[in-house]
């Protein structure tokens, strides 16, 4: 298992061969409010998978997957400034694998990458799993399902958890809902690139009794010692087929952020900041990598969870 020190962010490109697989139309909500959100769903999976595919919807194969390259994010956009609340809360606890090992004992089973297509182009972000009761969640950040101001819905999305040199120790996971914050899809605003999406259950499985679950806090300061940010960096020089981990205290950067150094780059995006770990595995997510520096020591970038995170996730039990 590799460490580096800091960066970010995290979608790819490569434009690709064969149909896409486009999500269902959402009708857009109105804006009432930070914590109001949309969510869209999946299209119904095909009757037979196409030969080679790795996934149920036939889309995705092993070149597609290895050749999903990541872009920055403008690392500049700040957030909308927040006022600081003096509450904070646990919206749900870790949990171990029903199983009694996970796969590969160097990389995290609870964390992985997040493929996705947008406009014909194949994408890579970070992402990872949650405890609730649906026991198919997972967090992301909010760029890594819509584009934000201006764009639209990602399609064929799946999760590869415990990724390693090309292949996930777990399969590939059909993603069932996902669910943003209409001000990042009506306005891009950063203190709010968090998201939520639902996956389908493989092989007649839930995704949190396969490899565990994290728990989800809120409300946290941009101070906590005993951080530790997971993704899959893939620019050089990194490629994007094994993670990387940066620890320390986060502190505090401009209006409603917190940083931390580190050099991880495009492919990061959607990564957990846990804090309180019970190992490599289990931890409390309380922000997801969003933005990085572009000059100076590399940093990257998050909003921690704020209230309107727990309501999202309110959201998702359903």
């Amino acid at each position: 298992m590799r460490r580096t020190t800091v960066r970010l962010l995290a979608a790819g490109i490569l434009l690709v061969t064969g149909a896409a697989v486009a999500p269902a139309a959402a009708a857009p909500a109105p804006d009432t409010g930070p914590a109001a959100t949309t969510a869209v769903r999946a299209p119904a999976l095909p009757a037979k998978a196409r030969a080679g595919a790795l996934d149920a919807t036939g889309y995705w194969t092993a070149e597609k997957l290895r050749t999903a390259i990541p872009a920055d994010l403008p690392s500049s956009t700040a957030g909308t400034p927040l006022k600081q609340g003096t509450s904070s809360g646990v919206t749900s606890k870790p949990v171990a694998p029903l199983r009694t090992k996970v796969v590969n004992d160097a990389v995290p089973s609870t964390a992985g990458k997040l493929f996705f297509t947008d406009n014909g182009l194949n994408y890579v972000c970070s992402a990872s799993t949650i405890n609730n009761g649906y026991k198919n969640l997972i967090i992301t950040a909010g760029h890594c399902v819509h584009s934000g101001q201006g764009g639209a819905w990602h399609s064929n999305i799946v999760f590869a958890p415990a990724y390693y040199n090309g292949q996930s120790g777990y399969g590939l996971w059909n993603w069932s809902q996902a669910r943003a914050f209409n001000s990042w899809i009506n306005s891009s605003d950063f203190t709010h690139d968090q998201a939520f999406v639902t996956l389908q259950q493989r092989n007649g499985a839930n995704l949190i009794d396969t490899v565990g679950g994290n728990g989800l806090v809120w409300g946290n300061s941009t101070s906590q010692a005993g951080t530790r940010i997971w993704g899959w960096p893939a620019e050089p020089p990194y490629n994007g087929e094994v993670p990387y981990y940066c620890d320390g205290t986060t502190y505090a950067w401009g209006g409603s952020d917190a940083a931390l150094t580190c050099s991880m780059n495009g492919g990061a995006s959607g990564g957990p900041w846990l804090k309180d770990r019970i190992d490599a595995n289990l931890g409390y997510v309380f922000a997801v990598t969003s933005r990085r520096t572009t000059s100076g020591t590399p940093t990257l970038l998050s909003t921690p969870n704020t209230p309107d995170v727990k309501t999202m996730f309110d959201q998702m039990t359903t």
